[in-house]
């Protein structure tokens, strides 16, 4: 134990020494040794690699979640989410020809989840005025509306206190 609060204390010092460093070799140097950390964690916990991989994806995104944080969000929603099936939200989106992702605005899981949490807060009120078949093009619009807020008021991570 007293070795990786070590390992952790050396490991913060060198990312600051990077952090404040207008030395582009020093970003470099941090590059080349996270392309080997995950080159070594690709081959030995993919699982591992494939999360850290999606946190590195929120540079592209305004709205983004992990598939794990999606999933632990939609496992914990009351009323329960009716999409908790990924792959099956998925194709109902394709089917539509709607796309699942919009760069910079959203991700995947950004996209199912707020969907999900729609349906969750007001499906209820929803099929009070419209009926069955235009209720998932009315979510997907409102879930788009909300991730491409003009304003950034809404921030998915934010909203779910992640």
């Amino acid at each position: 134990m007293k070795q990786q609060e070590e390992l952790r204390k050396q490991f913060n010092a060198l990312y600051e020494t990077m952090a404040n460093s207008k030395d582009v070799a020093d970003m470099q140097t941090f590059g080349n040794v996270l392309q080997e950390m995950m080159a070594w964690m690709i081959a030995n916990k993919p699982d591992y690699a494939q999360e850290w991989i999606e946190k590195l994806d929120s540079v592209k995104w305004e709205n983004y979640l992990t598939r794990r944080e999606a999933e632990k969000i939609l496992s914990e929603m009351q009323p329960k989410a009716p999409w908790t099936n990924k792959e099956a939200w998925k194709q109902a989106l394709e089917q539509r020809g709607y796309v699942t992702q919009e760069e910079p605005h959203y991700n995947p899981c950004a996209l199912w989840v707020t969907m999900n949490m729609i349906m969750s807060d007001s499906s209820e009120t929803l099929r009070k005025y419209i009926d069955e078949d235009a209720i998932f093009k009315l979510v997907h619009d409102l879930a788009v509306d909300k991730l491409k807020d003009q304003d950034g008021v809404f921030d998915i991570r934010n909203y779910f206190n992640i």
